[in-house]
């Protein structure tokens, strides 16, 4: 079954409500014109039996029975139906009973039936049919029993008149509505029909462009503002992606070119023993490298998938630096640097992480500091806790960075300086693999230089609350 499009969807939601509404204000207007109609006629019939009161009143005691029934007779006059009425004393005794009443023989209620005094009804006679009031009147201390009656015929035919005209209008001003209905959500609709035009044609070849922003302020223009952001954010990952490719091909390309050269060299003509171990060693230089840029990649690739393989468990963050404090002291002895630790005797900065990983951020962060510090120089580390937070910082008094290099440093395969990371034997992925293995630990991590002053790198990561 085809799905119906939100324009249809939204025409027949509205049509539905439309029509609902429509038949309950046509069935309201019909009830309450109806029951206006008939509170008149009662009305009217309460001041007929208050005229034959005034009447008996004035007449009664001075008229004897027959005069009296030629008087009603001719008071009958009064109002529509005026002749359809009855009157009969507190014993039964008839004062007066039209002709519809006598030929039918209406009883006249006796004041029990009446009730509180008034008693409404519908009636039918001679195929009329009737609204009737039976009502109890006390004149000059003589208690009367009145009914009297008005005709429905006229009333029914204009409330049946105007009920044939509701049905006739109602699905007539529907009919209209819907029309409306599917023209304005047809026209409300348009600029997501450009919307979606405008997204079918964005693919990777023009990620770069945008949807047209409607300056509406409703949800269209909400929907394609988020839409945009999307596009941009596909953009920015497309072209990370498509850098970071090229980078790793070009790293991966290097040391196997120069592995091959060295073996297309060491195999032109026969070699000493000497001459093949160099050409190996170098081979196997070349290939320990791509196989720690192999693994950086693999780590990161794993990182971008959500999938970071950490095993996080309960450490102490203090015996992790001291275990890289040990390795980073030894690195700076062989570049002729002093290495100096400032960390907690006890074993109390206790975090929730990966020891692997929280080494190898350590290591990252010290091998960096004494790649780019000249000989005589000094590299630091601390530890330190603040605020439910573990503090690490390294500090060096190396070459420092740039300011313009400064803000791309976590960026994968970016060198400050390229002639000597080469010369150091970087690929550029230290850094961002250390911002990763902080962010996955839920710390922030930051660094601050300045050229030929040195540099600090500092990290936090959360503690392991007490209980937790």
């Amino acid at each position: 079954m085809k799905t119906k499009s939100i324009r249809t969807r939204l025409t027949l939601w509205y049509f539905a409500v439309l029509a609902l509404a429509l038949v309950l204000f046509a069935a309201g207007m019909w009830l309450a014109m109806r029951n206006s109609l008939y509170h008149a006629v009662d009305d009217t019939l309460r001041d007929r039996v208050v005229g034959i009161a005034h009447f008996i009143e004035q007449q009664g005691e001075s008229l004897p029975l027959e005069a009296l029934r030629l008087e009603f007779r001719e008071h009958s006059v009064l109002g529509p139906g005026g002749d359809l009425f009855q009157v009969a004393e507190e014993g039964g005794n008839w004062l007066y009973r039209s002709d519809p009443f006598y030929d039918e023989r209406m009883p006249i209620y006796e004041a029990a039936e009446i009730g509180s005094g008034k008693r409404f009804e519908t009636i039918e006679i001679q195929g009329t049919p009737l609204r009737l009031l039976s009502q109890n009147t006390v004149v000059s201390g003589r208690q009367y029993t009145v009914q009297v009656a008005a005709p429905l015929s006229e009333l029914n035919e204009g409330i049946a008149d105007f009920f044939w005209t509701l049905c006739a209008a109602v699905p007539v001003f529907l009919a209209v509505a819907g029309v409306g209905g599917y023209w304005l959500s047809r026209r409300a609709l348009a600029p997501v029909d450009e919307i979606t035009r405008t997204a079918r044609s964005i693919s990777a070849q023009n990620l770069s462009a945008r949807l047209a922003v409607p300056a509406t302020g409703d949800e269209l223009q909400r929907l394609s503002e988020t839409l945009n952001d999307m596009i941009q954010r596909l953009d920015f990952a497309f072209r990370k992606v498509t850098q970071f490719t090229a980078d790793a091909s070009h790293e991966l390309r290097t040391p196997v070119t120069l592995m091959r050269t060295i073996s297309e060299i060491a195999l032109r003509k026969e070699r000493s023993e000497t001459e093949y171990r160099e050409a190996l060693e170098q081979i196997y230089m070349e290939l320990d490298r791509t196989s720690r840029l192999i693994e950086n990649l693999m780590m990161l690739a794993r990182a971008d998938s959500g999938s970071d393989g950490l095993q996080r468990e309960p450490m102490d963050l203090a015996t992790c630096a001291r275990e890289a404090a040990v390795q980073g002291e030894m690195l700076a002895r062989l570049k002729g640097a002093a290495f100096q630790a400032d960390l907690p005797l006890d074993d109390g900065v206790s975090i929730h992480g990966d020891p692997q990983a929280i080494r190898r951020l350590f290591l990252i962060l010290i091998d960096n500091a004494v790649k780019y510090t000249p000989e005589g120089g000094r590299i630091c580390l601390s530890l330190s806790t603040t605020s439910g937070e573990a503090v690490a910082e390294v500090c060096d008094t190396g070459v420092g960075i740039s300011k313009d290099d400064l803000p791309h440093i976590f960026e994968r395969f970016y060198r400050a300086d390229k002639a000597r990371s080469k010369e150091s034997g970087g690929t550029g992925l230290g850094l961002a693999i250390a911002q990763w293995i902080v962010q996955a630990h839920g710390g922030k991590i930051a660094i601050t230089s300045e050229p030929r002053q040195g540099t600090r790198c500092r990290f936090t990561i959360p503690l392991v609350r007490d209980g937790g």
